[in-house]
């Protein structure tokens, strides 16, 4: 008996032969479903995902931090009060097991594409990042990538860019004072241009690493070339700055012990975190240092393709591994999760939602 064939899609007869017809219309429609239903199967034994990243073995050379390290931070603040302010500009969409070896495969996430706030009493406004921006010639992004099973795919809500939502705050972008970038990308530098009052901070490594990677010919919305003539530049060379705690170097940006430029690199070569020390305590924004907390509180690296250096990535979690265990009271924002805001309340750290 030959076996009765399920059709995944309808059909229909053509006049007068009798014969089934199958609509294309409907045909795509039944793949696309299928392409959808098969993320959503549970995860069945198979061989191990070549991208997943073996972790190299502990760095042995990470900085002690000093005993006295989290009183200074108490005893070296000069300035009355310092706040913290968050937004969020949009979203990535990607699979779990991308950004996090603890996540499925089959695991959608949507990753935070934040902007920081900080509310300094004589240096004014300050922004960690700038967000994506609502042009979409900046996010560097292709038609095919939501069909790529290791691409980030960007969305963002109309009136949900930093400018827009500042606005709505009552801010204009004329008073913000500064503007650092952690690291070049279009979810921390995509409206760096639109703050013309502000100074830009962006590490020199980082800066030469993102000119040396320019195609010649080929315009690109946020490379060096084009946004020298757009941004008040400040490079930063943090390389020669004394250590602070389990960092190598540490920055006093405005010399009065409220705002730090660290280095973590992975992600890129020049990523910057920023130490802050808030009212209520101190908190680490680590750019792209890491993408989810699973990074560094369980070490759970991401795959291949999202790290650019295994070592230095690795190294760079394991300090910040080690700030939380040295002073307990840090609070740590990885670069596109927001998990923290929900795991801690501060009087001093305040979301923003948009309108």
């Amino acid at each position: 008996m030959t076996p009765p064939v399920i059709a995944c899609c309808s059909t229909s007869s053509s006049k007068g032969s009798g014969r089934p017809v199958v609509r294309p219309a409907r045909l795509v429609a039944a793949l696309a479903f299928c392409v959808i239903a098969a993320g959503c199967l549970p995860e069945l034994p198979g061989p191990k995902n070549p991208e997943l990243v073996k972790p190299p073995p502990p760095p042995t050379d990470i900085r002690k931090t000093p005993h006295t390290f989290a009183l200074g931070l108490i005893t070296n603040r000069r300035v009355r009060t310092l706040s913290l302010e968050v937004f969020n500009t949009g979203r990535i969409r990607t699979r779990g097991e991308v950004v996090s070896a603890l996540k499925s495969y089959h695991a959608k996430v949507r990753l935070d594409i934040p902007v920081f706030l900080v509310r300094h009493p004589e240096q004014g406004i300050l922004l960690f990042g700038t967000g994506l921006s609502p042009d979409r010639a900046r996010w560097e992004q292709h038609a095919w990538d939501p069909l790529l099973p290791k691409s980030f795919v960007y969305g963002q809500k109309k009136g949900s860019d930093i400018v827009a939502q500042l606005a709505a705050a009552g801010i204009s972008s004329a008073t913000v004072r500064w503007v650092i970038l952690p690291f070049l990308s279009p979810e921390t530098a995509g409206m760096v241009d639109a703050f013309p009052e502000a100074a830009v901070a962006v590490s020199e490594r980082e800066w030469e690493w993102a000119r040396s990677r320019q195609k010649p010919g080929v315009e690109q919305p946020l490379s060096p070339e084009v946004l020298e003539g757009d941004i008040r530049l400040k490079l930063q060379d943090i390389s020669n700055a004394p250590g602070f705690g389990p960092f190598e170097n540490g920055l006093d940006l405005f010399a009065d012990g409220s705002v730090y430029l660290v280095g973590l690199p992975g992600r890129t070569p020049g990523n910057m975190g920023l130490w802050l020390n808030l009212d209520n305590g101190p908190v680490l924004l680590t750019g792209g240092a890491a993408y989810v907390i699973d990074n560094y509180l369980d070490l759970a690296l991401p795959i291949k393709e999202r790290i650019g250096d295994l070592e230095e990535f690795w190294r760079s979690l394991h300090i910040i591994q080690s700030a939380q265990r040295d002073v307990p009271q840090l609070i740590v924002f990885p670069g596109n999760d927001l998990t923290p805001l929900k795991l801690f309340k501060r009087a001093d750290i305040r979301k923003i939602s948009a309108r």
